[in-house]
C-alpha cells in the first residue's frame, strides 16, 4: 500500500496564500490559490492522486483554489477552478483510498468503469483510487471531497462486526443526498469540516482525540452508504455480555473439579451473588451453579466415552469431575444424555 506524503514547503514556493503547518498540529491544513492550473494540478497530485486538469473552454482565467485539511488516511478537501475542466484521474496501482464527492448546484459528472454519474447538491458519488476516472467540472464550482483509507474503513467495519474483513469494502457509486440517512450523514460531515477548520480544536493536538474523531467519521460513512456489509452493520446487536459473567465462566472452567459455591464464584467475578445470578439469568438463561453442573456433566460424558471400562469406574470419573453425590450425578446424567453413566462407560448407549 503506497503512503502519500504531505508536501514540503519548498515544493510550492510560487503559490501565494498558502498556509503554514504548526509543528504542534497533528493535521495537514493547507490552501493553494493560484492563477496557474498546473500549480493546482501539482498540489492535487501530491496530496490526492495522480491526475491532469484539462481545460475544456477558452476562458482567459485558468486558476483556482485547493484546500486540504486532515491526515493522509482521512482528510477533507475543497477544490474550485475558474475554468471548465476535465479532471482526468490517471489509473494507478494503489487502490487504497476512497473518495466521497459532493458537487455544487451546477452538476458535474463522473465517468468510471464505463458508467456516468451526476455530482450535485442532490447527488454525490463514491469511488476508489485505482481505476481511471474522469470528472467534468464546470468553472467556478466548488467540490467538497472526503478522502479515506480503504484499509481503515475495513478495520472500522471489523470492529463493529467483531470479525475480520477480507480485502476492501465496495460501495455503491451513486448516492441520493436527499434521503433521511444521507441528510444525517451530511450533518456529521459538516461538523467534521467545522472541527477541522478550528485552529483551537483538540483534534489538532491530541492523538486520542483525533482517533476518536476519525472513528466517528468512518463509522458514520459505513452506516450511511450501501455496501456488502450494510445489512450486518445495521442489524440489531445483542447486548454485550457483562464482564463479570465472562470472568465467572472463566473461573468455573478452570476450577470445575473443585467444590465451588456461589459465594466463591461471585467473589472471583468481583460482584455480589445476587448480581451474578441476575447476569447469568439474563445473558445465559441459567444460574451460575447450573452452568457449573452443565460443564461437569459434559466433562464426565467426555471422559466416560473415552475411558476403558476395565481400567476406570463411573465413581472415579464422577468424583474427578467435581460430583460428590453419586445418586444426583446418575439422575442428572440420565436426564441429560438419555442413558446411564454405566451404559456410556460400557459403550451401550
Amino acid at each position: 500500500m503506497n503512503e502519500r506524503k504531505p508536501p514540503e514547503a519548498k515544493e510550492y514556493p510560487s503559490i501565494p496564500g498558502r498556509d503554514s503547518i504548526s509543528q504542534r498540529d497533528l493535521i495537514i491544513d493547507q490552501t493553494w490559490q493560484s492563477t496557474k492550473l498546473e500549480e493546482l494540478e501539482n498540489a492535487l497530485n501530491t496530496l490526492v492522486s495522480p491526475q491532469r486538469l484539462i481545460p475544456t473552454s477558452k476562458d482567459a482565467s485558468a486558476g483556482g483554489m485547493f484546500g486540504y485539511r486532515g491526515q493522509n488516511d482521512v482528510g477533507i478537501f475543497r477544490v474550485q477552478i475558474e475554468q471548465d475542466v476535465d479532471m482526468h484521474q490517471i489509473p494507478e496501482d494503489a487502490n487504497d483510498r476512497m473518495a466521497f464527492v459532493i458537487g455544487p448546484a451546477a452538476p458535474s459528472e463522473l465517468k468510471i468503469r464505463g458508467e456516468t454519474f451526476s455530482i450535485s447538491q442532490q447527488r454525490a458519488v463514491i469511488f476508489p483510487s485505482g481505476p481511471e476516472r474522469l470528472i467534468t467540472i464546470p468553472k467556478n464550482t466548488e467540490h467538497h471531497v472526503l478522502i479515506m483509507s480503504r484499509r481503515k474503513i475495513a478495520e472500522c467495519a471489523a470492529k463493529l462486526l467483531d470479525h475480520d474483513i477480507p480485502g476492501f469494502i465496495e460501495f455503491d457509486v451513486g448516492v441520493d443526498l436527499e434521503s433521511p440517512t444521507e441528510q444525517s450523514w451530511l450533518r456529521l460531515l459538516t461538523y467534521a469540516e467545522t472541527d477541522l477548520a478550528d485552529p483551537t480544536a483538540l483534534i489538532r493536538r491530541s492523538s486520542p482525540a483525533w482517533r476518536q474523531f476519525e472513528q466517528s467519521l468512518l463509522t458514520g460513512f459505513l452506516l450511511s452508504h450501501r455496501n456488502a456489509y450494510s445489512d450486518a452493520l445495521l442489524a440489531p446487536r445483542a447486548a454485550a455480555v457483562p464482564f463479570y459473567v465472562k470472568r465467572a465462566e472463566d473461573y468455573i472452567e478452570a476450577h470445575f473439579t473443585e467444590p465451588l459455591s456461589l459465594a466463591d464464584i461471585a467473589a472471583q467475578a468481583g460482584v455480589s451473588a445476587r448480581s451474578l445470578q441476575n447476569g447469568f439469568q439474563n445473558f445465559r438463561g441459567m444460574t451460575p451453579m447450573a452452568f457449573l453442573r452443565s460443564l461437569r456433566l459434559k466433562q464426565a460424558h467426555h471422559q466416560l466415552c473415552l475411558a476403558d471400562p476395565n481400567a476406570a469406574s463411573v465413581t472415579e470419573i464422577a468424583l474427578a469431575c467435581g460430583f460428590t453425590h453419586l445418586g444426583e450425578f446418575g439422575t442428572l446424567y440420565k436426564r441429560t444424555f438419555g442413558v446411564t453413566p454405566r451404559e456410556t462407560l460400557f459403550k451401550r448407549g
